[in-house]
């Protein structure tokens, strides 16, 4: 699967996931413990589904699911994907 249609399933709820576009999150382990953002994207499903984490400071981080937990979910963000 491509990442166009991992996220093209994923934007449309196609995708048994943990968390959505928008979810604001914290990381509970790992390198970037204790800092929280805004799920961005998800980048790979297997060997676990894997997501870029904008933080406020403008950076990101990425970070495994079992890695993050929901601090609130999506506050009605939405995600638009163009194929160019």
């Amino acid at each position: 699967m491509t990442q166009y249609e991992i996220e093209s399933q994923w934007v449309e709820g196609g995708l048994d996931v943990e968390f959505s576009f928008g979810d604001i999150v914290r990381v509970k382990s790992g390198e970037s413990v204790g800092k929280g953002g805004r799920i961005v994207a998800l980048i790979v499903l297997e060997p676990q589904p894997t997501y870029v984490i904008e933080l406020p400071d403008g950076y990101s981080v990425v970070a495994v699911e079992s890695d993050i937990e929901l601090i609130e979910g999506n506050t009605g963000a939405k995600l638009t994907l163009v194929k160019t």
